[in-house]
């Protein structure tokens, strides 16, 4: 139903599917839309609870900027992004 919704509207697939959407800016900035939660979080590592697994940010000086129900915005030396099935 949702890839018929998004050919019929003309929609891009990430609007309607529920795959993480990721931007990063630079090596320091990075905002992760929808994601379902929290698993682990340190100045090195943060873990996001995603529909395909979990999402683990590695990194050093990492801080949570803001956390919002399907929003989370994450700044710091941020080295290696990797899905975790």
């Amino acid at each position: 139903m949702r890839k018929w919704a998004s050919e019929w509207f003309d929609l891009p697939p990430d609007v309607t599917s529920d795959v993480p959407r990721i931007e990063m800016i630079g090596p320091f900035r990075l905002q992760v839309e929808n994601h379902q939660g929290v698993e682990h979080f340190s100045s090195r590592e943060l873990k996001l609870r995603i529909n395909q697994g979990c999402l683990a940010i590695i990194g050093e000086s990492l801080k949570i900027k803001a956390i919002y129900p399907e929003v989370v915005l994450v700044e710091g030396n941020i080295h290696e992004l990797k899905v975790i099935k």
